[in-house]
C-alpha cells in the first residue's frame, strides 16, 4: 500500500472517517483532510521508521502546512497516525473491516 496515491487514500478516508473513534461528530471530513494528507506523505517519506520516532517532525510539518482554521495537533494526531498505519499496512484492533492479519 506504500505506493498508493493520495487520491485513493482521500477517497478511503472520505468514506471511512465518520466511523473512526477519534472523529468529532461536530466536525467534517474536510476538517481532518490535511491531517490525513500529512500522515500519508509522512508514511512515504519516513518509510521503515516508527511513527513515534518522527512524530515531532510530522507535527511540525502539520503546523507549517495546515489550513487557515486548523485543528490542533492533539486533535488530529489520531487521524495522522491512522493514515500512517494504513499506508504502512498496519491494522489496528479497531479496524476489523479492513482485513485479517496473517503471517503471524
Amino acid at each position: 500500500m506504500a505506493n498508493e496515491d493520495w487520491t485513493k487514500a482521500e477517497a478511503y478516508w472520505r468514506e471511512h472517517h465518520a466511523k473512526q473513534p477519534y472523529a468529532d461528530k461536530n466536525l467534517s471530513y474536510d476538517d481532518y483532510v490535511s491531517a490525513y494528507r500529512i500522515g500519508h506523505e509522512a508514511a512515504l517519506k519516513y518509510s521503515g521508521k516508527e511513527f513515534e520516532e518522527v512524530e515531532d517532525d510530522i507535527a511540525l510539518n502539520y503546523e507549517k502546512g495546515r489550513p487557515e482554521e486548523p485543528l490542533p495537533w492533539d486533535t488530529v494526531r489520531p487521524a495522522v497516525k491512522a493514515e500512517w498505519d494504513r499506508v504502512a499496512g498496519i491494522l489496528s484492533p479497531r479496524d476489523s473491516d479492513r482485513g485479517i492479519r496473517s503471517g503471524f
